[in-house]
């Protein structure tokens, strides 16, 4: 048996290095933190001593009816002594340390990962998970929910930026496939800023494509009592910015087609004069495959889209695609949707909250 010990500045460095040099066979038989270097007990640094082991067992050729070999005389009897005493060590910490393979993780740990599995959440990002949960793990040892709870805090942290302010510009456009419910988002939004912030607005909508789209945004224009402009090209919509000009905040609706075509996408730069006043949301449905939204999202990526928009909230129970989104693009959420009712199903994305909700299943075994 080989027995090597470690001293380094993190659990990831120990495993990169243990496995190296030991191989994926070898077991971790102690970790402690440590205090190294430093003068008169000031400027020392914390560091992790590791200790590992592996099964080494040499095969020789042997000749046939050949004597074995006369032991040297000369063998550093030093070096013997320092493995006798490793061996000691060795026998004396397996008997009280779990022994941890390399070659698959801790109970805990398998079961955290396991369950953001579930939540599709995507593999890149449990690379870089990995190896700060081992080092915790290893560090103090939780149990299951110990562990998630960490890793909960591990995710608001990692996500944090992704939070987005919450303030319109003048001109707020929703754009995005059909059937994400883009229409009934933009009305939540309109609806928020007149009986939350007392704030005029008015309502343009390039969607002459559904009759029904029309008159959905008809209907919630009535129950907030402001204008509605329907345009039917370029020159419609500049004219409505104009006549539109006095109010706080104008919200525009866009057709909802099949976001595979690139004609789509087309029309829509040359309806909507996408300049630095206007604000612009991809609308993105959480009950989607994240293959589909991530071909969404590059079919939009012409559009200087500011921040992305999830709905249909309550419609799964696997949350993982959003921060998969997040991670991918370096995009912002601003909001997520989670039912029908205007305003009230919509909320201010929160990565804390939404983090707590994307666990909220979770169960030790």
């Amino acid at each position: 048996m080989k027995v090597k010990k470690y001293v380094v500045g993190s659990m990831s460095q120990a495993m990169k290095a243990i496995r190296s040099d030991l191989g994926e066979e070898a077991v971790i038989l102690h970790s402690k933190q440590i205090q190294t270097g430093g003068f008169l007990g000031l400027f020392t640094k914390t560091k992790m001593e590791v200790l590992a082991a592996v099964d080494s067992v040499e095969k020789r050729n042997v000749k046939k009816n050949s004597a074995p070999p006369e032991p040297s005389m000369e063998a550093d009897s030093s070096f013997m002594k320092q493995q006798l005493s490793e061996l000691n060590a060795l026998i004396s910490q397996m008997s009280q340390m779990q022994k941890v393979s390399l070659g698959s993780y801790p109970k805990p740990v398998e079961n955290v990962l396991a369950y953001l599995r579930l939540q599709e959440i995507d593999e890149a990002i449990l690379e870089n998970l990995e190896p700060p949960l081992l080092e915790y793990y290893y560090l103090h040892r939780p149990n299951s929910n110990q562990l998630m709870k960490w890793t909960q805090s591990w995710f608001v942290n990692q996500f944090k930026a992704s939070e987005w302010s919450g303030s319109f510009k003048k001109y707020v456009s929703v754009v995005g496939p059909t059937g994400v419910g883009k229409t009934t988002t933009l009305a939540k939004l309109a609806a928020k800023c007149v009986l939350e912030h007392n704030q005029k607005i008015a309502f343009i909508t390039t969607d002459t494509y559904r009759i029904s789209a029309i008159e959905q945004l008809k209907t919630y224009a009535s129950i907030l009592n402001v204008p509605l402009t329907v345009c039917y090209n370029g020159v419609d919509f500049k004219k409505a910015l104009v006549e539109t000009e006095a109010y706080d905040v104008i919200f525009i609706d866009t057709a909802g087609r099949n976001f595979l075509e690139q004609q789509y996408v087309s029309d829509l730069k040359e309806m909507i004069t996408f300049q630095e006043d206007l604000q612009t949301f991809l609308v993105l449905a959480l009950t989607s495959k994240v293959s589909d939204m991530k071909a969404i999202y590059e079919r939009f990526a012409s559009l200087p889209v500011n921040q992305l928009i999830f709905t249909k909230r309550d419609e799964t129970t696997q949350k993982g695609s959003l921060l998969n989104m997040l991670y991918h693009y370096g995009q912002q959420a601003a909001f997520t949707t989670n039912g029908q009712g205007v305003p009230e199903d919509v909320s201010l994305f929160k990565i804390e909250e939404f983090i707590d909700d994307v666990f909220g299943d979770w169960k030790d075994e």
